[in-house]
């Protein structure tokens, strides 16, 4: 649930998820790094099981 509302409102605000994490990491909001963590692993899980 928590990442619908978090793509809800990066489009809203015209950004990405990509922006999220740059300007977050860079204020060094803990959610941003905490979704940053969290979103890479997962982001290169799904990569390598979509190019079997």
């Amino acid at each position: 649930m928590g990442g619908v509302i978090l793509l809800y409102g990066a489009r809203m605000a015209g950004g990405c998820t990509s922006g999220h994490m740059m300007s977050g990491v860079m204020q060094l909001s803990l959610s941003s790094i905490i979704f940053t963590i969290v979103l890479f692993p997962i982001a290169i899980f799904i990569a390598k099981k979509v190019g079997e």
